[in-house]
């Protein structure tokens, strides 16, 4: 699974994150993909993005997010998606902006090389 464009990424992550699909959105990353959420822990490869991925889904909060910007340069691309995380009665609980660099592979998809998911919004 990847993405036809950088800026889809972000709408396919939204919706396996809201699916419960941690097994899918893994799929959206590079095999040797880094994924931070404080800058200072990474997960590195799919295996250890996969079981941070799914310890955020284990809150039961749902995710709304929209890609912000993309900037390309031949088969990289960096975005940055500002999303927010909200309780069933629908109450904001967490936002923030992340920062991603996407790489294009052969297969014509793009993937998360980087994420870093408050990346841009720490200082």
């Amino acid at each position: 699974m990847g993405s036809r464009s950088p800026e889809l990424t972000a709408d396919l992550f939204v919706e396996r994150f809201n699916a419960g699909d941690a097994s899918g959105m893994v799929l959206l990353y590079e095999e040797d993909a880094i994924f931070t959420y404080d800058g200072e822990e990474k997960a590195i490869g799919r295996g250890q993005i996969e079981r941070a991925l799914a310890g955020f889904m284990m809150a039961q909060l749902k995710m709304r997010g929209s890609t912000v910007s993309t900037h390309i340069s031949g088969d990289l691309a960096m975005t940055r998606m500002k999303w927010e995380m909200v309780d069933s009665t629908g109450t904001v609980q967490a936002t923030g902006v992340s920062c991603e660099v996407q790489k294009l592979g052969p297969d014509g998809l793009w993937r998360f090389q980087l994420d870093d998911a408050t990346g841009g919004s720490r200082a």
